[in-house]
């Protein structure tokens, strides 16, 4: 699967509706996750080649100077990276898909790029006003294409119909919403009071492949807001608990359950294969881990929290967020919401907590009430189907206050230079870096 930046080929479909000619584009391919044994591409940086670059260059064929194609094979050998070879197809009514043209001129620049770069992915793609295609370059074998932004879009969806029974939801966000739904993966991390809402929603929606991780076993004080949960549950792992209540929503659901935490390696490794992650935890060292995958991998995650602050028996406040962590959005370092002195404690194995002088205590568990949890998981829920389906609800990043009955979209700008989501930091490099677990065991 070849994963784009949305905000990169947006702007490129709509120029080529009008275009006189056909642009070629280019950009380094690095390795994403890998899934049924086939590893991702992504493409971080998908620039126009220059004027100055072309051979030839109509309304139907364009061809590239033997120094260019020699620079950019020399960039991609830099960074260890394979190359993507894009160009439009231009008008309104395009063709739709590769061209004899494009099958013809195919081969000479495989061989090249191949023996250059052996070992490396290397791509072609045409863009049209209205899809994005690609291929091994060759031609070889078709890959698939996510665009990854403000929305997960899948161009060229298989045609099938929605089962009836989602019927009243085809009728919000049509048929086409319910089939991108049925396509996907999606994990959820943390199966405590706002995982478990979330796991029961999206599999009432047709989410019918899930990752469920969290470490944790149900215990006596998780009844008060575990949804699917009853006393005959105390001492089973959360996500066992979590599998059975979503399999009797939807008998077909399939159910990868990972009694483990994304802090560590090899669990964090497995969310590399899906296609969105919900953050539904209230660790900042696993926000950490989810912050950064989201950028490095392209797969967008919703972070929720919910806060109830109490003094004496009296309450202070109560309120949650959501955000949605995604190329292009600002993530949580760029809105300030990770703590880095609680991430370096959180890492910390009970060894290593016990020899440093500035921790003292442990953590207190903080107050939880199932309707607050519900209300910041339906709006998790409710951000997911319009990054998915199209459905009109554009904030992704939410603040709730309930005690002033408020919920209120907050728009917020990546940082230029920040080390997670820009260009400069781990913005696509995929499997190149490292995420930032710790490495004991799970």
């Amino acid at each position: 699967m070849l994963k784009l930046k949305l905000d990169q080929v947006t702007p490129l479909q709509q120029a080529a509706a009008s275009a006189a000619t056909e642009t070629c584009f280019a950009g380094l391919v690095l390795p994403g996750g890998t899934r049924n044994g086939e590893r991702d591409s992504l493409v971080a940086d998908l620039r126009p080649v220059p004027d100055d670059a072309y051979l030839v260059r109509t309304a139907t064929a364009a061809t590239l100077k033997p120094e260019f194609c020699s620079h950019l094979a020399n960039q991609a050998k830099h960074h260890s990276a394979g190359v993507l070879l894009a160009h439009t197809h231009i008008g309104n009514q395009p063709l739709d898909g590769f061209s004899m043209v494009d099958d013809g001129g195919e081969p000479p620049l495989a061989a090249y790029f191949n023996r250059r770069l052996p070992g490396r992915a290397n791509l072609t793609a045409v863009i049209t006003s209205h899809q994005v295609h690609a291929r091994t370059m060759g031609p070889g074998l078709v890959q698939p294409v996510t665009l990854v932004g403000t929305e997960l879009a899948m161009p060229a969806r298989p045609s099938s119909r929605a089962a009836g029974t989602f019927d009243r939801q085809v009728r919000a966000f049509g048929e086409s919403g319910q089939l991108a739904l049925s396509m996907l993966t999606v994990a959820i991390v943390g199966l405590g009071g706002t995982g478990s809402v979330v796991a029961q929603q999206l599999a009432h929606l047709g989410i019918t492949r899930f990752v469920l991780m969290d470490p944790d076993h149900v215990e006596l004080t998780n009844l008060n807001r575990l949804v699917g949960a009853a006393a005959s549950d105390i001492g089973r792992p959360k996500v066992d608990v979590a599998a059975e209540h979503i399999k009797r929503i939807n008998a077909t659901a399939q159910c990868q359950t990972l009694q483990g935490d994304v802090t560590h390696p090899d669990v964090a490794a497995t969310l590399t294969a899906v296609d969105f992650i919900f953050g539904c935890t209230d660790s900042m060292a696993s926000r950490a881990v989810m912050n950064q995958l989201a950028y490095q991998y392209f797969i967008p995650c919703i972070d929720m929290g919910v806060a109830i602050g109490a003094e004496g028996g009296i309450v202070t406040y109560i309120g949650g967020r959501v955000q949605m962590l995604s190329p292009g959005l600002a993530c949580l370092v760029c809105t300030d919401k990770l703590d880095s002195e609680q991430v370096r404690r959180e890492m910390m194995t009970p060894e290593e907590r016990s020899k440093d002088r500035y921790i003292v205590g442990e953590q207190v568990p903080q107050p939880a009430v199932i309707s607050l949890n519900s209300q910041v998981s339906s709006a998790a829920v409710t951000m997911f189907l319009s990054a998915v389906t199209g459905m009109p609800a554009r904030a992704r990043m939410l603040t709730f206050d309930a005690m002033r009955g408020t919920v209120r979209p907050v728009a917020a700008d990546p940082r230029p230079h920040c080390i997670v989501c820009s260009h400069e930091g781990a913005l696509g490099q995929g499997a190149r870096w490292s995420l930032p677990t710790r490495g004991d065991a799970r």
